[in-house]
Parts: C-alpha cells; sequence; structure tokens
C-alpha cells in the first residue's frame, strides 16, 4: 500500500512537472517569435530554454505514460487470448521496458561523464551541459521506478476482468 502510494505520488509530481515544461516550452516559442515579428528582438536563449523544457518534458512524461498503459498498445490479441497469457505478456512488456530503460541510462552514462569532465555548456545561455544530464538521470529514474511499478502490479494474481491498480 505504501510502494502504490508512494508511486502514485511520485509520478503525479512527474506528470505535473512535465505539463509545465510543455507549457514553459510554448510559450517561450510564441514569445520569441511574436517579440522577433513585432519588434525584432528575439528573446535571448530561447534555444536552451526549450532544449532543456524539451528534456524535461520527455523524461517526466514517459514514467506516467508507462504506468498508465498510455504507451503505445498493440491490442492484436487481447480478445483471443485468455486473461492469464495477457497478464504474462504483460509482465514481459514491463520487463523489456525495464531492461531498455536500464540500457538508455547505462548509454547515457559516457556522455554525461563527459559533459562534467569537460566542462561543456550550452549554446546561448552557457548552461553546463552536465546539469542536463542531471535532469535526464532523475527523470529515468521516475521511468525505471514507473516500469518496476507496473511490473509488480502485472505479477500480482488478479481477478478475472479486474484491473491491477
Amino acid at each position: 500500500m505504501m510502494f502504490r502510494s508512494f508511486t502514485n505520488k511520485l509520478l503525479g509530481a512527474m506528470q505535473f512537472v512535465a505539463g509545465l515544461a510543455l507549457a514553459s516550452m510554448m510559450l517561450v516559442t510564441v514569445a520569441d517569435v511574436a517579440l522577433r515579428f513585432l519588434f525584432n528582438t528575439p528573446v535571448r536563449g530561447t534555444y536552451d530554454l526549450v532544449s532543456v523544457a524539451l528534456l524535461v518534458m520527455v523524461m517526466f512524461g514517459i514514467a506516467p505514460a508507462i504506468l498508465q498503459g498510455a504507451d503505445i498498445v498493440i491490442d492484436l490479441f487481447d480478445r483471443v487470448l485468455p486473461a492469464g497469457v495477457l497478464r504474462v505478456l504483460q509482465s514481459i512488456s514491463a520487463l523489456g521496458a525495464f531492461c531498455a530503460f536500464l540500457f538508455i541510462g547505462w548509454s547515457m552514462w559516457g556522455p554525461a561523464r563527459d559533459a562534467w569532465l569537460y566542462g561543456d555548456r550550452s549554446l546561448e545561455l552557457g548552461l553546463p551541459l552536465w546539469s542536463y544530464w542531471a535532469v535526464a538521470f532523475v527523470g529515468l529514474f521516475g521511468i525505471l521506478w514507473a516500469a518496476l511499478a507496473l511490473l509488480a502490479a502485472r505479477l500480482k494474481k488478479q481477478p478475472e476482468g479486474g484491473e491491477p491498480t
């Protein structure tokens, strides 16, 4: 019960942050285009701000989508296979998502370490790129947590016709 409560709070917060990032990305882009058109003065740092907001939106938005089952679903076999077989297939899918994102995290480690060691900076605002990677790893933690929570829900025996919660 405590696991489920923590998971719901964590993923709710991640979804909220992803929504804020999307809204800020849109507002900065609209402001940049409007100011560029009306006064010929663009918003300084738009490229960097949109880059950070896009990173936050993607990395914080994937976890709630995974847990809610809102990722890409092909329900080709849902009507013909028994519920137990579907639960096994969904468990394999959740385990596959966990392994895939674990591999992505492992692949991210090298470039993140290089950004830290060499002091890479963003183009317009000069933000340290290691901070981008830190945000990505926080989001990746949430994605891995969501995949594990989904796997735990799928492995739990459900009553016939019941959805895991």
